[in-house]
């Protein structure tokens, strides 16, 4: 288990997933006929999470700066790296919408750059991508290309990917925080998380509910109940809702060690005399014992 700060800061994180994948089942179950009350519950389950979530802004960057956060930056790097491949995607396509897929601009901008492959590439490398994109698009042709009115509609596109640079580059660069601030936000932390620890359980649940009759939704947005791994530490407070409730039926941890043992008895049978069968002799492996019938007799040493 990690640090009672961590710990919120997942919370909140997997709030946000969780509100992602509602609505992509959401809008996916809605084109399925009849459902009415399944529908009702998702949708409910939806807005339960929406209101509890309200309010929370940019908490779960600001609560970067806190020390026992600094394992979670990487992964916050990680996700505006996405969000800005994001953008060059959007901005690709808008060229290829505003003029044509083939327009001399996508060439002199991307350079046959492949942007799923961006999104997996280090710090180094990714830096090393945006500075010659900017350079690019400060080209002449690059400016004269978007001064035409053409191109208008994508302008806000090409803000919104410089945005996305500027935001990534943010995210290795925290200042320090004094500790009356630290304090304050780490209070602030586990209040939203304690907040949304309860709606987070009850919208994941009324989601099962409301999918269990379609398990293919119910496994593509990973709102299946996963059982607990034997042997794995306790859940936290929202991974408690991925597991299965105990089967009554099943034999417990006595009754298998019982069990078990009764097997080994039988399959074993009765060991073969080592000094009849000579010193030298290989041992034969355990056979499973036949009956015996009227007319054999044990075999004497």
């Amino acid at each position: 288990m990690g640090t009672p700060l961590l710990e919120a800061f997942e919370l909140i994180a997997h709030s946000k997933k969780l509100a992602r994948r509602l609505d992509a089942a959401a809008a996916e179950l809605a084109k399925r006929p009849g459902l009415a009350e399944e529908k009702a519950w998702l949708e409910t389950a939806r807005l339960r999470l929406a209101r509890a979530r309200e309010g929370i802004g940019d908490l779960p960057i600001r609560v970067l700066q806190l020390d026992e956060l600094e394992s979670m930056r990487g992964d916050r790097a990680r996700e505006l790296q996405g969000e800005a491949v994001d953008a060059l995607e959007r901005l690709h396509a808008g060229i290829g919408f505003a003029a044509s897929p083939r327009s001399p601009l996508i060439e002199a901008l991307y350079a046959n750059a492949k942007l799923p492959v961006l999104r997996r590439v280090e710090r180094e490398e990714f830096e090393r991508f945006c500075g010659d994109f900017e350079k690019r698009l400060g080209s002449s042709y690059a400016k004269r290309m978007f001064a035409d009115e053409t191109y208008a509609v994508v302008l806000p596109t090409v803000r919104l990917v410089l945005d996305a640079f500027r935001a990534w580059r943010a995210a290795f660069d925290y200042p320090p925080i004094d500790d009356a601030s630290a304090r304050a936000l780490s209070e602030e932390l586990v209040i939203v998380a304690h907040r949304l620890d309860l709606p987070s359980r009850q919208a994941r649940l009324l989601a099962q509910a409301a999918l269990l009759s379609t398990k293919e939704l119910l496994e593509e947005y990973d709102l299946t109940p996963k059982p607990r791994r034997r042997g794995a530490p306790d859940p936290d407070t929202h991974a408690v809702l991925e597991q299965d409730p105990p089967d009554p039926d099943a034999p417990t941890a006595e009754e298998l060690a019982e069990l078990e043992a009764s097997d080994a008895d039988v399959d074993a049978g009765p060991a073969p005399d080592a000094e009849a069968r000579g010193a030298d002799a290989p041992a034969e492996p355990p056979a499973r014992a036949k009956p015996r019938r009227p007319r054999d007799k044990p075999a004497k040493a």
